[in-house]
């Protein structure tokens, strides 16, 4: 069960709540957060049962249970045992000392004299490591002990005692500072048991030169670079959040988390398509083929390169001067990096990370070029991976941003988590100029380099990839050695916490981008805004003035919110005070204050769009009540599905102006055309009237001549309709049967030539001839009869030809698996034969042009979709003749069952319903069997964008033809004094067609078929291929004359 938004902040609270209270540990909290991202089973049944703030006692009792069982069923001892003291039975790691039972107590002198003999000194060396670890972890503001801690490391004191004879003159308490004296007393102790060679050591060093503060001054400041990375990743969300469709909110976003990242200044990548090399970049914003001649040169100079391996190159290079010949790059770079691997879609591809300005962050750079050695290469290829993804879908389809902030958090995790190795290798920048020191990669206890423990150090940095510093002739004793030691422990500690904090956050912030009715604003302490999760609702905006732009880091909340109502509830310096977590709540927000060891952290500010959802909530219990009409719960449905659609619509506009002059203009609807209940009709004031009425221009009487993509007419000549009732079994058309080729949706009607009997054998392969007692003689004289009233306007487009690429693309489609659990074989039937008659007779014009003529159609049809009703009234009064009803051998049932199945799915196909339609199917459709209508309805109306979704070629000539008919519609709307539609014009020109096809491609084509993709659970993958590579094709095609028309 999916536990209720109150129930996870609930959740929060009471974790945080039992840490404070000692209760669990923070390993524990941190497993429990970790279980409820992965949704675990019982973890999540806890949350939902109890989870409630009246429950209180008991989710805290489960929960505690709930901890301490994963920790006893996921418990590995993380101990280093020390065995070269076998008498010393220490147990030790960097998190924790304990000591086991059966110690023996040393009662005299001469029994510590013999534990310092046999090399005490590595062991206390170890010791101090990990006792100041573990200070340093137990640290909170101040530097003072927390105190829980104070019994645990009294007890450590006095171990040590017992082992050292060592008398501490103060006792442990909550004023005593993290370090100055146990080290120093311990160094003491260390120095009187150092032998002879190390007496020789000068230790009474004057720090003269500060070397030492320089060196860790050096490894502060990468380390305070370092912990600004997640908060510059959170600060791309800002960019996400924008409830604009815009292609240039993407590219400012994949371009700001590599800024933030790797510090690189623009995006480049080169990658095989169709054995085609395209070339990318910000810079430009553009795909262009790399031509033949450069691609040779290109690979004569970086074909050595080695996939997954990240290369780096000046620009004084011989290398980057032919990749700046072929990839027209940039003259003015000073370092690049390229990295060879094959991405997810499993395509070859080059990524080139370009820096044009020297040093401005050469910190960021380094994620890049040390990703060889330190082994992150996987998070350098998933930032690239993703980059190239969502720059390729951008291109290809408009969709809101948001829906990455997964990713981009996942990523940025990612590369924080991989920051280790940075600092790591800061700390070897730092040291190696003034001491012996090496890098040890330890995989195992069993690999690791042997070091003399007498006078050499190791500090480790436990990460995915184990690595550690060997630092040789390091003496403690020293105080120069000593305070670089504790200072490099207690960063690394602090580094370690930081990083356990990055995981926590991301884990909060992840559930609430899943949540679309919920808008939360995470702020610091400071009042600073660290996270935003969703855009902020243009009613949310006004009702409180909000003011955000996405373009400022880290705002102030005073300068986001100006409303009283909220500033009345927020002070900072009383929030200072408090001592555990608290929680505000008002009408509209809640306000959750947050408290980390008894320490002010910062603030959450949650907002609840409470309108949708109790829409929501109020569908869903619509669903569940039996007793309520079906029919008044989907008109409920529509009306929520409605208003989604335009608020799409909406979206789209406001992002892109042009759409409305535009191909995609004829598909948005009024509001009256989406609620099939409302029979109002929306008057049209804008229409000019018509002062004659001339006859309608055809495509013979245009002046000029457009080329289109004829098929070749069949070498048999039919002479009659009577003379092609004779059916005889085509050798052609027996192949295709037999080889399944007319059951893949590669199909080819432009190929075909005997297109009558291809509609035959489609009817044949169903077994509807038999199945429906169906006279083959009846069947051909249809058929015949529906090419001729396709074919007598001459139509370029809507033809026969397009009526039977619609109707094998509906048999293709109803042949899957997935469509068979909604497919009954006469509504199978009904829908293939919908494909097939649903442009009969068609005008060669759109529908509104229909209604500005004041045709006969519009007239009979008052206004409503006057070619759909057209194209049905056509098709029934065929079947209704007797030498053409294929139905006489249907029952009563099924001639019903038929009739309506025809006539919804050819009203379907009314491009005004197109966005109403896909929201309905998607939200309705997969939720029940009984909304089977919408499903083949869906098939219908994708199917009559089949041809566009073929392999380029096909698909560009089905576009040609169509623009034919528009040609000479626009040519027509001028002749008769009509308002003449924008986009038909000028579609001769190649880069106004290309311009076209990208948008209608982008917001029509592709969205249809992918939603049907989904339903069809991606088995038309290789369809949303075609219609991907269709849009790449014709942005080049639009750059290339672009770019032809700037320098003419």
């Amino acid at each position: 069960m999916e536990p209720r938004l109150p129930q996870y902040t609930q959740f929060f609270i009471v974790i945080n709540n039992l840490v404070n209270e000692k209760v669990i540990d923070k390993k524990q909290k941190t497993e429990l957060e970790q279980s409820i991202l992965r949704k675990d089973k019982n973890i999540m049944e806890i949350v939902s049962k109890y989870g409630n703030k009246d429950m209180e006692q008991q989710f805290c009792e489960k929960l505690v249970q709930y901890a301490n069982q994963r920790q006893k069923d996921t418990y590995v001892p993380h101990i280093k045992h020390l065995e070269k003291n076998k008498s010393n039975k220490f147990s030790v790691s960097a998190r924790q000392i304990s000591f086991q039972q059966d110690d023996p107590i040393v009662e005299n002198k001469q029994e510590v004299s013999h534990v310092l003999n046999q090399s005490l000194s590595p062991f206390i060396l170890q010791l101090i490591e990990q006792l100041d670890t573990m200070l340093s972890i137990h640290m909170t503001n101040g530097g003072h002990f927390v105190p829980i801690d104070v019994e645990k490391l009294t007890q450590l004191r006095d171990q040590i005692n017992k082992y050292l004879g060592i008398q501490y003159e103060q006792e442990l308490d909550n004023e005593s500072p993290v370090r100055c004296r146990n080290i120093s007393v311990c160094g003491r102790v260390i120095s009187e048991q150092q032998d002879d060679k190390s007496d020789q050591v000068d230790t009474s060093v004057q720090l003269k030169s500060k070397y030492h503060l320089q060196i860790i001054s050096q490894i502060k400041q990468t380390y305070v670079q370092l912990k600004s990375l997640f908060l510059g990743s959170l600060h791309t969300h800002y960019l996400l959040m924008q409830e604009e469709l815009s292609y240039n909110n993407l590219v400012n976003v994949v371009k700001s988390i590599i800024k933030e990242l790797t510090d690189s200044d623009e995006i480049y990548f080169l990658i095989k398509r169709n054995d085609e090399w395209d070339f990318y970049s910000t810079e430009k914003d553009s795909i262009k083929q790399i031509e033949k001649y450069k691609q040779q040169v290109f690979f004569l100079n970086f074909s050595h390169l080695k996939p997954n391996i990240v290369y780096n190159f000046q620009n004084n290079e011989k290398q980057t001067k032919q990749l700046e010949l072929v990839l027209d790059l940039n003259s003015q770079f000073t370092e690049l990096s390229i990295i060879r691997f094959i991405n997810q879609n499993k395509q070859e591809t080059f990524f080139f990370f370009y820096w044009n300005k020297p040093g401005r962050n050469k910190l960021l750079r380094r994620f890049i070029n040390e990703a060889n050695e330190y082994g992150f290469k996987d998070e350098v290829l998933s930032l690239t991976n993703f980059l190239i993804d969502v720059i390729m879908q951008a291109r290809v389809q408009y969709f809101n941003p948001v829906q990455f902030a997964d990713q981009i958090l996942d990523i940025a995790l990612s590369f924080v988590e991989s920051s280790q190795y940075i600092l790591i290798d800061e700390m070897f920048r730092a040291l190696d100029p003034h001491f012996k020191i090496k890098k040890d990669y330890a995989f195992s206890e069993d690999g690791r380099q042997k070091i003399d423990m007498e006078n050499s150090v190791r500090i480790e940095m436990e990460c995915r990839n184990p690595i550690a510093l060997i630092l040789e002739e390091f003496y403690l004793n020293r105080e120069d050695h000593q305070y670089i030691y504790t200072e490099i422990l207690n960063l690394k500690s602090k580094y370690q916490r930081h990083l356990r904090l990055c995981h926590e956050k991301t884990a909060y912030y992840k559930y609430f981008l899943r949540s679309s009715d919920t808008i939360l604003f995470d702020f610091d302490k400071n009042g600073r805004l660290l996270f935003l999760n969703h855009y902020i609702w243009e009613t949310l905006k006004q009702k409180y003035n909000i003011q955000f732009s996405p373009d400022k880091r880290t705002p102030n909340y005073k300068e986001l919110f100006m409303d009283e109502r909220i500033l009345r509830y927020i002070d900072l310096d009383e929030f200072m005070m408090k001592k555990k977590n608290e929680y505000i709540q008002h009408e509209d927000f809640e306000i959750f204050l947050k408290v980390v060891d008894q320490v002010y952290k910062g603030f959450v500010i949650i907002f609840h769009l409470q309108e949708g959802s109790r829409m929501k909530d109020y569908i869903k219990n619509l669903k569940n009540e039996e007793q309520l009409e079906d029919e008044i719960k989907q008109s409920i449905q529509r009306s929520y599905n409605k208003h989604q659609t335009f608020k799409f619509i909406s979206q789209l506009q406001k992002s892109n102006p042009s759409v409305k002059n535009s191909y995609i203009s004829l598909f948005i609807p009024e509001e009256s055309s989406l609620d099939n209940q409302d029979q109002q009709q929306q008057s049209n004031n804008s229409l000019q009237p018509i002062k004659t009425r001339k006859p309608r221009l055809s495509i013979q009487m245009l002046g000029k001549q457009i080329k289109a993509f004829n098929y070749q007419p069949s070498k048999q000549r039919i002479k009659s309709i009577e003379s092609a009732l004779e059916i005889e079994e085509d050798d052609d058309l027996d192949t295709l049967y037999e080889d399944k080729t007319i059951d893949k949706f590669e199909f080819n009607i432009f190929s075909e030539n005997m297109k009558a009997k291809l509609v035959y054998h489609i009817v044949k392969k169903n077994d509807w001839i038999d199945n429906y007692d169906m006279s083959e003689e009846v069947l051909m004289k249809f058929i015949k009869e529906v090419e001729r009233k396709y074919n007598k306007r001459k139509n370029p487009f809507h033809n026969f030809d397009h009526g039977i690429t619609v109707m094998h693309s509906c048999h293709f489609l109803c042949s899957l698996p997935r469509a068979h659990q909604y497919l009954s074989e006469i509504v199978h039937f009904a829908t293939v034969i919908s494909g097939l008659c649903h442009d009969i007779s068609h005008t060669g014009r759109t529908n509104q042009f229909e209604i500005n003529s004041k045709s006969k159609l519009a007239t009979r049809y008052l206004d409503k979709e006057p070619l759909e009703n057209h194209h049905a009234a056509v098709t029934l009064r065929l079947l209704n003749q007797d030498k053409y009803n294929i139905l006489s051998g249907l029952s009563v049932e099924d001639l019903a069952i038929f009739r309506q199945t025809l006539i919804e799915n050819i009203l379907f196909t009314d491009i005004k319903q197109h966005f109403g339609l896909i929201k309905d199917f998607e939200q309705r459709v997969k939720e029940s069997k009984e909304n089977q209508d919408k499903i083949f309805g869906m098939i219908v109306h994708t199917s009559d964008f089949s041809g566009a979704a073929k392999v380029f070629e096909l698909s560009k000539a089905w576009t040609e033809k169509v623009n034919m008919e528009f040609k000479a519609q626009f040519d027509e709307e001028g002749t008769r004094n009509i308002n003449q539609t924008p986009f038909m014009k000028d579609l001769d020109k190649q880069e106004i067609m290309a311009k076209n096809e990208m948008g209608f491609f982008k917001v029509i084509v592709r969205p249809l078929w992918a939603s049907l993709n989904e339903f069809y659970d991606k088995q038309l993958q290789d369809i949303i291929d075609n219609v991907e590579n269709t849009i790449i094709k014709w942005e080049k095609i639009y750059h290339t004359y672009n770019e032809q028309e700037k320098q003419d």
